[in-house]
């Protein structure tokens, strides 16, 4: 769906075409996530393209309870994305974790693997923390043994930036 818009392109001022699309939204420091429905202003003149993203807070918030609930491994970025959800530094989130700021960078940037258990309390101490999701705790500790070892790569997270809405979609991986 593609509709003109009396907006102007911030590059070169000609007018933009507004469409709405689905978006990896890779400035929430994740490669996996794909936001549907969200309005993308593209100038014809220049190629200049902009994204509207709504309520990003609550976004994050959708995308932090969507991970606390994976179904697979977190990955290094994951850990990162729920660390900063909770704004806390690697110091801060190493004595949560009763380790120091040197491994958890290692775990986010991948150097070592995040283990089982670190992976666990990560989840649980998200929707502890968070007073908007304190309450799904229970339900976030009842799906801790569905998880899988697969690596959290194998998945993409399709949140719907209107609703809300979110699932977890097995990604193929073509030859």
């Amino acid at each position: 769906m593609s509709e003109n818009s009396s907006r102007k392109c911030t590059n070169c001022g000609a007018p933009v075409t507004t469409d709405t699309v689905n978006y990896r939204y890779t400035e929430s420091g994740l490669p996996n996530i794909i936001l549907q429905g969200v309005a993308m202003a593209t100038c014809p003149n220049c190629g200049e393209a902009e994204v509207s993203i709504p309520r990003i807070a609550k976004l994050h918030r959708a995308i932090a309870r969507e991970l606390a609930n994976s179904p697979a491994r977190l990955t290094g970025a994951e850990l990162r994305f729920l660390r900063k959800h909770l704004g806390l530094s690697g110091e801060e989130f190493g004595r949560y974790l009763h380790t120091d700021k040197t491994k958890i960078s290692k775990w986010e940037t991948e150097q070592d693997p995040i283990g089982p258990a670190t992976d666990r309390l990560t989840r649980l101490l998200v929707v502890a923390l968070d007073k908007d999701l304190s309450s799904q705790v229970a339900s976030v500790a009842e799906h801790l043994p569905q998880i899988s070892d697969e690596p959290g790569t194998a998945w993409e997270l399709h949140v719907n930036a209107h609703t809300l809405q979110a699932t977890f979609t097995r990604v193929s991986r073509a030859a």
